[in-house]
């Protein structure tokens, strides 16, 4: 007897996963747009800078949408791995404005990680 439930994959039929990949590529692009958005509002507002020469806003809005993107890929929501990746250009922005050099590598090893995860998720399941 199995203690441990297994989950029985249902046959998907080729149009079901070509229609699939052409949901997950359209929320794939609208959410690059989104993330687009964040990072021209973010650059405008540093006009308004702080002592450390951004507005005192970006470390809360770009961690918030970090931790969200670590809940969502934990979830698991494929689109979790999409946000992580496209959070971590305005944090080297946020790095570069403020002379915090130290945060590049991290945010490059971070996006890197996060896109191959993003596009592990989306490739179709091989089957066994």
């Amino acid at each position: 007897m199995d203690i441990v439930p297994t989950r029985s994959a249902a046959p998907v039929s080729p149009g079901d996963l070509a229609e699939r990949l052409r949901t997950r590529r359209r929320c794939a692009l609208g959410a690059s747009g989104s993330a687009a958005v964040v990072v021209a509002v973010l650059v405008s507002a540093a006009a308004t800078s702080s002592h450390l020469g951004a507005p005192a806003c970006w470390p809360w809005l770009l961690t918030g949408l970090q931790v969200t993107a670590l809940w969502a890929a934990g979830g698991p929501r494929w689109w979790g791995w999409l946000l992580g990746a496209s959070v971590q250009p305005p944090w080297i922005a946020y790095a570069l404005v403020t002379d915090q050099l130290g945060f590049v590598p991290g945010c490059l090893v971070s996006g890197s990680v996060q896109a191959l995860s993003f596009l592990r998720s989306v490739r179709p399941e091989e089957e066994s």
